[in-house]
């Protein structure tokens, strides 16, 4: 499974529901960060990041101090994609019930149709299927989510509320190269058949356990009863809704998406589950 967001659209929730399947093994972490730090020039930091965590890792152990295995893991997968691949098919052929596994990074989103279609080459030519799964959220929450997630973790960067922040850099391409959603699902749509793609909604999540059996069916595993209320990363509001004179300024910035999608995605009723969007569709 090829999880590729969105970032705060409840991938969390998901992995760890799949994870606590016995028949899903997604490894030692949810996100690997592979394609993504290796593609996209504003995530290349954090490939320089874990080269200077594997090389301070190597020197420990140089030094007969214990080392972090899964830095050096990580590593090993840049510095040989095919280990990469070669992982995951391992991680499915012990013998021990386990059918699927998967590598969930929300900024696989950003992946372009190409790389996509790498991806699935490169565990076809292991005997694996590859599927793909991608959680939307309304474009206006998405952001205001992340930004109270940056606000609450590193409350001294931040001179204004989440409200203001949000008002003046909503537009900021750190922010909307996640948010549109059209682009991956023209990539998804390159890359994969119909039925080895689930597109769904954050908002449909944890409303009825059809969504999370549906993914489960795409997936390959059986599908389990869902603890619904329980969210994982989730940002406590500020306030209790943002007013119209900073939601909709945002939501008419990103038209394209709204409209996009709702093209794309008619099964989805955008108009019911992503109320901003009556401001622009």
């Amino acid at each position: 499974m090829l999880g590729v967001g969105a970032q705060k659209a409840g991938t969390t929730w998901l992995s760890r529901y799949l994870q606590n399947s016995p028949e899903f093994d997604r490894g030692y972490r949810k996100e690997y960060h592979v394609f993504d730090s290796l593609d996209l020039e504003s995530e290349d930091w954090m490939r320089r990041r874990l080269v200077r965590l594997a090389r301070d890792s190597a020197d420990a152990v140089g030094r007969h101090e214990p080392g972090d295995a899964e830095v050096l893991h990580r590593l090993a997968m840049f510095v040989d994609l095919e280990f990469y691949f070669d992982w995951f098919a391992g991680l499915v052929r012990r013998g021990d019930g386990v059918r699927a596994t998967g590598d969930m990074t929300p900024d696989y989103a950003m992946l372009s149709a190409e790389r996509m279609t790498s991806i699935a080459a490169g565990f076809d030519a292991r005997g694996l299927d590859t599927v793909a799964v991608f959680l939307m959220r309304d474009p206006v929450d998405r952001i205001w989510s992340h930004i109270r997630m940056k606000a609450r973790a590193r409350p001294d960067a931040f001179t204004r509320s989440p409200e203001d922040e949000l008002h003046a850099e909503h537009a900021d391409e750190r922010y909307a190269r996640r948010t549109r959603y059209h682009e991956t699902l023209g990539a998804l749509g390159t890359a994969f058949d119909d039925e080895r793609v689930h597109v769904g909604l954050y908002e449909t999540l944890f409303t009825d356990d059809r969504q999370v059996h549906a993914i489960s069916r795409v997936v390959g595993i059986t599908p389990r009863k869902p603890r619904l209320r329980r969210t994982s990363n989730s940002s406590p509001r500020l306030v209790a809704e943002l007013p119209e004179s900073i939601a909709r300024p945002v939501a008419e910035h990103y038209a394209e998406t709204y409209r996009e999608v709702a093209r794309l995605r008619p099964d989805l009723d955008l108009e019911r589950w992503w109320p901003r969007s009556r401001w622009v569709l």
